[in-house]
């Protein structure tokens, strides 16, 4: 969102708070309480929704220079992405040819050398571009096999409005345009492609996946979980709904929103009032605040388990070790605020839903963003069959 967007966002968020309201869907949604612990709906999302879906991967800024990787397997398919020297991007599956080990031995970080990865288990070497250019021992220990046809399988990768996303499906390609459905616009400006990854953190949780995604998309809870903390800066149940495509962007007003009221408009610095979730179809949201921001990317693993990864990016790389401690101390106060409050209660929300009663769960015309996740999860998965 650029200058004049952001201010017109929180004359809107100013509006509802005056008439204290927010935004409504047109009916309440009911969900069979079975979508979150049935064992053959879980499958059909692991393959639908995780391997035959593109992927957010994340902000451009995470592989700023040539070189730079970034690896994950929660997809079930192990992925490796790695900028090229001319700017661009690949993306393979991270399967040595030789014995299938993982190229790399961290998830972030930059080639050997800068232009090479070398496999852990014996040392074959792959380019930037996922050529085989070296055997050790090859001479002897692997004559005549085509070191052509042995380069690493690729996997379809693009990058648009500072937005990396993937395909994990090697038999499949993608249409970004589509994936993004407009959202690319909304969020220009917000510093995708230049600010600094300050680092993630990876948090498991023994809940479904889809649990975890519903505490991103509404602000209801906001009086009632967070009294101390989210509540103190934001108001509840007051947003602004606007949906692109699959995704959406919720904006919320800080409680402060109405000082602006004695400013002049061209005084305004709009994201020091207001804050952002954006949520990117299936499994992952972006929360834009006043000089910041972040990603949570959530991955199922069982029915009943799922991993979160909290990941942080400034607008410059900490200046000084004080300033290093200051982000971290405050990246490490809302992931604490998201385990010990959120998921915490989450969790108990989980136990009810292993009761095994059949019953409705209700989600309100105040939650636009829960409802749009699930009717997206709908189109895509339908016909479903709950055992």
């Amino acid at each position: 969102m650029q200058q004049q967007q952001l201010i017109d966002e929180v004359k809107t968020l100013m509006d509802l708070v005056a008439r204290n309201t927010t935004s409504l869907t047109d009916s309440v949604m009911e969900l069979d309480v079975r979508e979150y612990t049935d064992a053959a709906l879980f499958n059909r999302e692991k393959l639908e929704l995780f391997r035959n879906y593109p992927q957010f991967v994340g902000p451009s800024c995470l592989l700023p220079a040539a070189g730079d990787y970034f690896a994950f397997d929660d997809t079930g398919v192990p992925i490796l992405i790695v900028r090229q020297s001319d700017g661009s991007l690949r993306a393979f599956v991270n399967i040595c040819s030789h014995r299938g080990a993982p190229l790399n031995e961290c998830e972030h970080g930059n080639a050997r050398k800068g232009r090479m990865f070398s496999c852990p288990y014996h040392g074959w070497s792959y380019d930037l571009e996922g050529k085989l250019i070296g055997v050790p021992f090859g001479n002897e220990g692997f004559t005549g096999i085509d070191r052509s046809a042995l380069g690493l399988r690729p996997l379809d990768v693009q990058e648009k409005h500072g937005m990396i996303f993937v395909m994990p499906n090697p038999e499949k390609t993608f249409n970004i345009d589509e994936v993004l459905g407009g959202i690319g616009e909304r969020l220009s400006g917000f510093g995708f492609e230049d600010h600094y990854y300050l680092g993630a953190k990876k948090v498991y949780t023994d809940f479904s996946w889809k649990l975890n995604m519903d505490t991103f998309h509404e602000y209801y809870h906001f009086e009632f979980l967070h009294p101390q903390s989210i509540a103190t800066m934001a108001y509840s149940n007051i947003a602004n709904y606007r949906q692109y495509g699959r995704n959406h962007s919720m904006s919320s007003p800080a409680l402060a929103i109405n000082e602006l009221k004695s400013v002049p408009e061209a005084q305004w610095r709009p994201r020091e009032y207001s804050s952002y979730v954006n949520y990117i179809f299936p499994n992952t949201v972006i929360f834009v605040v006043a000089d910041h921001f972040q990603t949570w990317r959530v991955y199922p693993i069982a029915p009943d388990r799922s991993v979160v990864y909290h990941s942080m990016f400034l607008p410059h790389a900490p200046e000084s070790p004080e300033e290093r401690e200051q982000y971290e101390n405050y990246f490490q106060m809302i992931n604490d605020v998201a385990v010990t409050e959120d998921y915490g209660l989450v969790d108990k929300v989980h136990r009810g839903l292993q009761a095994g009663l059949a019953r409705k769960v209700l989600i309100g015309r105040n939650e636009p963003g829960v409802q749009n996740m699930h009717r997206q999860l709908h189109d895509v998965l339908q016909p479903m069959v709950l055992g």
